[in-house]
């Protein structure tokens, strides 16, 4: 009786979390110089999203807030991936958080969350 029982406790559990995971959202976003390619990226509120960070010229930075990023994230050679859950929508602008030279106050990533 105890082993049906945690058997349908384990079906039940990865019923519930098949959906979560499944609904994940991967976004990568590449660093070089003066640019984040893409230069808008689309989340879902209340989704969860892994978000990958790559450089492929020079160092660079980035912080997004208002989508839970609030930890400056070093964009170097080696990706660098996190997870977020945006919890509002809304339109959202994330510059560089690392001077890499004059073009740097161009360096907008616009970050889009709907429902």
């Amino acid at each position: 009786m105890k082993i049906t029982s945690i058997a349908f406790t384990l079906a039940l559990v990865a019923a519930v979390a098949a959906p979560v995971m499944a609904g994940e959202q991967k976004v990568t976003v590449y660093a070089k110089n003066f640019a984040f390619t893409p230069g808008t990226i689309t989340l879902k509120v209340h989704q969860r999203a892994k978000l990958t960070f790559a450089g492929t010229q020079g160092t660079h930075g980035i912080t997004i807030p208002e989508i839970g990023l609030s930890k400056v994230i070093v964009i170097g050679s080696k990706p660098t991936s996190v997870e977020v859950t945006p919890q509002r929508t809304g339109n959202f602008i994330a510059r560089c958080a690392v001077y890499c030279g004059v073009g740097h106050g161009n360096m907008l990533l616009k970050v889009n969350v709907i429902k």
